[in-house]
């Protein structure tokens, strides 16, 4: 797998394993041997391997993380994934428990990606839970939340109103000599029922196979079908960094945010960023940077623009201001 400068191999000795992560990171895979980080992953079921001596350190849809000095563990109790506290070797022991799981996307989309962004973070990359718009005029726009707060909503009624993307859901960040660079998290997109609803290019998805989150049916869907020559590679930094918040009330605004708590709130959005020492303060210091060049904003997420979206193509201009 590439994910621009950084190459992990994965191996895998069932088709089973194989087939769901190729699918997936089908944008992502590459023919390249020469790679810096290697994972192996076997049809095999295990004892608990985690030492009690092992600290939890994340909880995410069903997926516990637990570490201490010399390994990181990733698990659902039926599956293990262990990785070298280096980020460079990493192996799993994978059952058929955990590939039936959320219709065969947990392990995918959770299980498997939350060792791969940890071992990304090793090679300079950082993964950020936001959607990413570049607006007619060139400007950038991240928008970082938690699910349900209305991201894939944001995205697409902003392609839909001339902007490109990079994700509806998550981009990764790095630096290079000329500054920072923000690059999309190339995946299929889940986009809630309610929202394919509202868009005849999409209702063609309502048949694609579906998955529970956050309490909402959610389809798999190709942006790249829907709208073809609209996703964006990569930017150079983003103008405006913009918090979703959903309010009961019709009418949306911008409210301003204090650059600390702008990166507290970019932080809760990246997995990891404090835990393990040889790389959480790179990975404070790129996420402060990003901040820093940025505007920041809270957006009250009303319900005036979903019946207008020049009402937020309007906010969003203004919040570049």
């Amino acid at each position: 797998m590439r994910f621009k400068d950084a190459r992990i191999s994965v191996e895998c000795d069932s088709n089973a394993i194989y087939q769901p992560l190729v699918e997936y990171f089908k944008h992502h895979l590459t023919d390249s041997l020469s790679a810096q980080a290697e994972i192996k992953l076997q049809s095999k079921k295990v004892v608990n391997p985690i030492p009690t001596h092992s600290r939890l350190e994340l909880r995410y849809f069903g997926l516990k993380v637990f570490g201490n000095s010399e390994h990181r563990y990733f698990t659902d109790f039926e599956s293990y994934l262990i990785m070298d506290s280096d980020g460079k070797k990493a192996k799993g022991f994978i059952v058929p428990e955990t590939l039936e799981e959320m219709a065969g996307l947990f392990f995918p989309n959770v299980f498997f990606s939350h060792l791969l962004f940890e071992m990304l973070r090793h090679l300079g990359i950082y993964f950020i839970h936001c959607a990413g718009l570049v607006s007619p005029e060139g400007k950038c726009y991240l928008f970082p939340s938690n699910s349900g707060e209305g991201k894939s909503t944001i995205a697409l009624y902003l392609i839909r109103e001339g902007y490109r993307y990079l994700s509806d859901d998550t981009v990764l960040l790095s630096r290079r000599d000329e500054g920072l660079v923000i690059f999309g998290f190339e995946r299929t997109s889940h986009i809630g029922e309610d929202l394919i609803e509202r868009f005849e290019e999409l209702k063609p998805f309502k048949k694609n196979p579906g998955l529970e989150a956050i309490g909402k049916r959610k389809k798999l869907v190709e942006l790249e079908e829907v709208y073809p020559g609209r996703m964006v590679k990569e930017v150079k930094g983003p103008e405006v960094i913009v918090f979703p918040e959903r309010v009961e009330r019709e009418e949306s605004r911008l409210k301003s945010l204090d650059k600390n708590q702008a990166l507290k709130l970019v932080m809760s959005q990246s997995p990891f960023v404090l835990l393990n020492s040889p790389v959480s303060r790179a990975h404070l210091e790129i996420l402060g940077e990003l901040v820093r060049r940025s505007k920041v904003w809270v957006l009250e997420s009303g319900s005036d623009w979903l019946s207008e979206p020049k009402i937020l193509t309007s906010l969003l201009r203004e919040a570049v201001r």
